[in-house]
């Protein structure tokens, strides 16, 4: 299987059409998303002058997912795939479209907005999901995701630095109206596609014709299969540890450039994009090496440089540290995230994806809820810089202590084979 993965061309996965058809439309509407969001973020920064408001906007993100994570994957694994995506992209690009027409009004109607349009995004995720595995073999699974995480964080650097100019030169509320038409795009294109999935696999097929289950019951059974995939469980509950500790960095980074470091929207732009270029080099390097070393010891890595960064961010809140302190942390989000994916991917049953895969956002979602609050509240009683460097140390502290308990097991299992 090792040299499966290693003969495995990223380029050579794109003579799949229905894969690069939906590259493409992710592609498009990532990039007008990360325009929209250094708008929306700098918009409420702007009127608010708040990072509690800008911490507002982010929950609005991610509500959703407490609310209506776990259903979604239920309803995904019973309806048709090709038919959820569509209808989503439709539903956010007109919810995007009523931002700047509401935004004159209410604030607050801009975070309904912002929660209903993430709900969309609840079911078409899942849907988009289930496509790369049903698309590849296993041995494909990891350069695939690579691939189509390389394609969305080209759109982070391009979309970053270009939110940054045009903020400058263009009303801000154009840019939610262009957003708005890459989910038409992408809507497009998905329809386009040929894939036939769901009638291929038979049990998947047989789960859809069950017409006394039950939703309760299929969201226990997707929170049961976690529970009884040991390596689905123990990745999940690191994940959902290091995101309680330091993903609430993210909506903080409006505070931190344009308060703590006084820079301008431009400014703002090149550091969101340097993130974005360190995630896409680092998504391309795990397409042609990762194969080489243990998943699980990969994402243990990853926190670890996320740890080192963010602690130097807190310490040195100077510009050209922290332009290359976002690129190396692109770099380490990459080397968790990917690997993390690919584990889900690789190790769920197809009938199953959908309920998984929503499971696994619904709790990744909450623990980044909780980051959030207790960060953004941190950050307006002590500071950003403060923070930052807290937030970095304890994921430095938590990762050394699973490097340690990985090498016990390893060594006792070690020891169990000798006796053996």
């Amino acid at each position: 299987m090792v040299k499966d993965e290693k003969a495995v061309k990223p380029l050579s996965l794109l003579k799949e059409k229905d894969f690069v058809r939906l590259l493409t439309g992710q592609f498009l509407s990532a990039l007008g998303d990360k325009i929209h969001y250094v708008a929306l973020g700098v918009l409420i920064f702007r009127l608010t002058g708040s990072a509690l408001e800008v911490g507002k906007m982010t929950l609005a993100t991610f509500i959703p997912y407490l609310i209506f994570g776990l259903i979604a994957g239920a309803y995904v694994d019973r309806w048709n795939k090709r038919r959820t995506m569509i209808t989503a992209d439709l539903l956010r690009a007109v919810f995007v479209c009523l931002i700047p027409i509401v935004i004159d009004y209410s604030i607050n109607l801009v975070y309904l907005l912002t929660f209903l349009s993430t709900t969309a995004n609840l079911f078409f995720s899942p849907a988009k999901m289930a496509v790369i595995p049903a698309l590849f073999t296993k041995e494909k699974i990891l350069t695939a995701t690579s691939l189509a995480e390389t394609s969305e964080n080209v759109t982070e650097i391009l979309g970053y630095a270009l939110a940054g100019v045009l903020i400058m030169f263009i009303p801000i509320k154009m840019v939610f109206y262009f957003d708005s038409l890459t989910f038409l795009l992408s809507a497009t294109l998905i329809f386009t596609m040929k894939f036939n999935f769901e009638t291929q696999d038979p049990a998947e097929k047989r789960l859809a014709m069950e017409s006394k289950s039950h939703i309760f019951q299929d969201i226990m059974e997707g929170l049961a299969y976690i529970r009884n995939t040991k390596i689905l469980a123990h990745t999940l509950l690191t994940y959902c540890l290091a995101l309680l500790v330091f993903s609430g960095f993210n909506p903080l980074i409006f505070v931190y450039a344009l308060d703590t470091l006084k820079t301008s929207t431009v400014g703002l732009g090149i550091l969101e994009a340097s993130a974005a270029l360190g995630i896409t080099l680092g998504c391309i390097a795990i397409s042609i090496w990762g194969s080489r070393m243990e998943k699980q010891k990969l994402v243990l890595w990853g926190y670890f440089v996320s740890g080192v960064t963010i602690m130097i961010l807190g310490l040195f809140p100077i510009y050209p540290i922290a332009l290359v302190g976002f690129f190396v942390a692109g770099v380490s989000n990459a080397m968790f995230l990917i690997p993390i994916q690919s584990i889900f991917q690789e190790e769920t049953a197809a009938p199953m994806r959908g309920r998984v895969f929503s499971a696994r956002y619904a709790s990744t979602r909450v623990a980044f809820m909780g980051s959030v609050v207790i960060l953004s509240y941190g950050a307006t009683q002590i500071g950003v810089e403060i923070v930052y460097l807290l937030s970095g140390s304890i994921l430095l502290l938590g990762t050394s202590l699973l490097f340690g308990l990985a090498i016990i097991e390893a060594k006792s299992a070690a020891r169990a084979s000798k006796t053996m």
